[in-house]
C-alpha cells in the first residue's frame, strides 16, 4: 500500500466523512499537487445541501484551491515540484467544437473540478499539468484561494464589455459583487453604484471603490439608482444575486442601449417577465459562464500587485478534518460570510 492522504467525501447531501486514501502519482502530463488551501462558495454549499442539480454522489468537492506541487509526471514542462501554484477547475475534453474555438469554460463532455471531477477538499490531488497555474511567493497561499472567482469575474466583465467612463450598477456585495465592483473601478468606471442589503458589505464595496452604496433590495434600488442618474439610467447592471425580480428591476435601471450581465447562477423561472424593454430600450442580456485559461494570469497579477485587495473576504478558516464543520456554520449564516477556507494541512 501506497502512502496515505486524507480526502473528504461527500457520500449524500450533508453527508461529509474524512477518509484515507492512497496517495495519487502522477502519469504523463500530469502534477500531484499538495493542496494548500480551498476555499468555499455557494456552488459548494448548494452541492452539500443536495440543491445543486445534477450531481451524483459520493463527491469530492473543492474547486477555489492553491497548494504546492509535490511532483510531476513524464512530459511536463514549466512545472516544477516545490512551486505553488492555483488550479484553473475547469477541466475540459480539449476535442469539442467549444473547445476547439477557445471556449474551454462551455465544453460539452467535461465539467467542474469539485463537481464532476473529483475536487480539492484532500491533502493531494492530481490533475494534467495545464490545469495549475505558478504563483508568485508574496501571495499567501489561503488569500490566492480568491483569484479563481477573481477570473470568473474578469471573465464576465469582458463578455459585457465594460469600459473607461460608464455607469455600473453592481446588485448584491458577496465575494463576487464586491469584486465586480473593484474590476469595474479599475476598468474606469465614471461612477459605480454597490446594492445590498447588508451594511457592513457596503462599508466594504466602499472600500473597493465604489462611488454610491445603496442599502436595499434590488427592486427598491430602482427609484434611487434612477435618482442617482438624473433618470438617464447606467449604461451597465451586474447582478450577483439571481433570480426573476433582480432581472427585471435591473433591467428598469438600464439607459437605453444597457447591458445587463447575468452573472449569478440562478434556476428561478422568469414568469411574468416581458421582452419588451429589450425592444423598446435595445437591451442587451449577456450570460457569464464560470472562466478561461486567459482570465487566470490578469487576475493573479491583479491580486499580486494590490490592485484588488482581498483583504478580509475569509471569514473563517478550518482544517480538513473539521470540514463539515465549515459546511454547517455557511448553512447556518449565508449572509455572514464572503468566504470560508479548508486548510489541508493542518489536520
Amino acid at each position: 500500500m501506497g502512502k496515505q492522504t486524507l480526502t473528504a467525501v461527500l457520500g449524500a447531501p450533508r453527508r461529509l466523512e474524512i477518509v484515507e486514501r492512497d496517495r495519487p502519482t502522477a502519469g504523463p502530463g500530469e502534477v500531484v499537487v499538495q493542496v494548500a488551501a480551498t476555499a468555499v462558495c455557494h456552488t459548494d454549499l448548494e452541492i452539500y445541501t443536495g440543491r445543486h442539480p445534477g450531481v451524483r454522489y459520493p463527491v469530492v468537492m473543492g474547486h477555489e484551491a492553491t497548494g504546492t506541487v509535490d511532483s510531476a509526471g513524464p512530459g511536463v514542462s514549466g512545472i516544477e515540484p516545490g512551486q505553488r501554484v492555483i488550479i484553473n477547475p475547469i477541466i475540459a475534453c480539449g476535442r469539442c467544437d467549444s473547445c476547439v474555438r477557445g471556449a474551454e469554460n462551455l465544453c460539452r463532455n467535461a465539467g467542474l473540478f469539485g463537481r464532476e471531477i473529483e475536487g480539492s477538499l484532500s491533502q493531494y490531488v492530481r490533475l494534467a499539468a495545464r490545469y495549475v497555474y505558478p504563483l508568485p511567493a508574496n501571495l499567501p497561499l489561503a488569500t490566492a484561494t480568491l483569484i479563481e472567482t477573481l477570473a470568473t469575474v474578469r471573465h464576465a466583465q469582458q463578455r459585457v464589455g465594460l469600459g473607461s467612463g460608464e455607469s455600473v450598477v453592481v446588485l448584491g456585495q458577496g465575494t463576487t459583487g464586491l469584486l465586480h465592483t473593484r474590476l469595474a473601478v479599475l476598468a474606469g468606471a465614471d461612477s459605480v453604484i454597490a446594492v445590498s442589503r447588508s451594511g457592513w458589505k457596503l462599508d466594504m464595496a466602499r472600500r473597493m471603490g465604489a462611488r454610491y452604496a445603496v442599502n436595499a433590495t434590488a427592486q427598491d434600488a430602482v427609484d434611487e439608482v434612477l435618482a442617482l442618474t438624473g433618470s438617464r439610467g447606467v449604461g451597465v447592471v451586474i447582478d450577483t444575486t439571481g433570480g426573476a425580480t433582480a432581472l427585471k428591476a435591473g433591467i428598469d435601471m438600464l439607459r437605453p442601449g444597457g447591458r445587463f450581465c447575468a452573472f449569478a447562477v440562478s434556476h428561478e423561472h422568469a414568469s411574468g417577465f416581458s421582452t419588451f424593454p429589450l425592444y423598446y430600450k435595445e437591451v442587451s442580456i449577456v450570460g457569464a459562464r464560470a472562466l478561461t485559461p486567459g482570465d487566470m494570469a490578469p487576475s493573479i497579477e491583479l491580486v499580486a500587485s494590490g490592485a484588488v485587495d482581498v483583504t478580509g473576504f475569509i471569514t473563517a478558516t478550518y482544517p480538513l478534518d473539521r470540514a463539515a464543520a465549515a459546511f454547517e456554520e455557511y448553512e447556518r449564516n449565508p449572509g455572514r460570510i464572503l468566504r470560508i477556507v479548508i486548510d489541508s494541512q493542518n489536520s
